[in-house]
């Protein structure tokens, strides 16, 4: 569980960055390059945490529905960034963009997860 633990740390730190720290990124057509990115980071994070829970053998009924607690967990998890963008006084806001892109970018990480799981169960 260490890796994805690490993993969910780092995007927390990139998500609660004050603004003023950020990068300037360039503009992009068809989606914005945050939206991408927030649903980029939450299908690694999916796809470890399901990795993990599912060779896991301490919780049998998480082993079992590994893939319906990641997805209730990293929606929540990315609400949870939200709600602390909007409340600390970091430059940042949340929006409900985000918290979707998050959501959907999880559950390609578990449609990933699921489709190749032969391979690594």
């Amino acid at each position: 569980m260490g890796l994805p633990l690490a993993w969910a740390a780092l995007v927390l730190v990139l998500t609660l960055t004050p603004s003023a720290d950020m990068p300037v990124v360039p503009p992009w057509e068809l989606i914005s390059f945050d939206t991408a990115a927030h649903a980029g980071v939450f299908v690694v994070l999916a796809a470890l945490v399901v990795f993990s829970a599912r060779r896991q053998t301490r919780w049998p009924a998480l082993r079992r529905h590994a893939y319906t607690v990641v997805l209730l967990g990293c929606v929540a998890f990315g609400l949870l960034i939200e709600l602390l963008q909007t409340t600390m006084a970091l430059g940042r806001h949340g929006e409900w963009s985000d918290a979707i892109s998050d959501a959907l970018g999880a559950a390609i990480g578990l449609g990933l997860a699921y489709a190749t799981r032969r391979w690594w169960q």
